[in-house]
């Protein structure tokens, strides 16, 4: 009877792409090259449509440096997978997972709570590597309304990041 209830759960939420753009979601990130966003931004990274369009981090000479990239839904939602498209070269090898419950934490350093069970380590590839977090521990408590991925050590000599596509994955609230 158990394995039915899962059946029968699962029916009744649908999956959806949260991070479109069309759907109000908007990103921000921790750095971007020559501060050129038109071209480098966050937010072209959200854009499923254009292939080519991405979001390049600015470079160290010491190649020491965290980057983050922040997802703001504007709503409340429940994250349930992560797919993330770098180009190969430029990938990060340590990601970590904060999420944010209210417009209010997510404007205030303290108010992001990491999932410490989110295993997101991506292979130096360009292709779409996704990420599940349905073994997180608590999986309700992953309700947002934004979510950061933070980039610690990257491939990149000057640890940079390229990412063409970040995809969100989970149910509107």
């Amino acid at each position: 009877s158990h394995n039915t209830q899962h059946i029968a759960r699962k029916q009744r939420t649908m999956t959806v792409l949260l991070s479109s753009p069309l759907m109000g979601t908007t990103a921000h990130a921790s750095s971007t090259l020559n501060n050129n966003s038109k071209l480098y931004g966050a937010n072209n990274a959200l854009d499923n449509q254009n292939e080519s369009s991405c979001w390049n981090s600015d470079g160290r000479a010491e190649g020491d440096t965290e980057h983050f990239f922040r997802v703001n839904f504007h709503r409340n939602v429940q994250i349930s997978s992560i797919g993330l498209q770098f180009q190969g070269g430029f990938v990060a090898e340590e990601c970590r997972l904060y999420i944010a419950k209210t417009k209010e934490a997510s404007d205030c350093s303290l108010g992001w709570v990491e999932i410490k069970d989110a295993f997101i380590e991506p292979e130096n590839a360009n292709t779409l590597q996704m990420f599940s977090l349905n073994d997180c521990v608590g999986v309700n408590d992953l309700k947002c309304v934004a979510c950061k991925l933070a980039f610690n050590s990257t491939t990149d000599f000057y640890g940079r990041v390229i990412l063409y596509k970040v995809e969100i994955y989970g149910e509107e609230i």
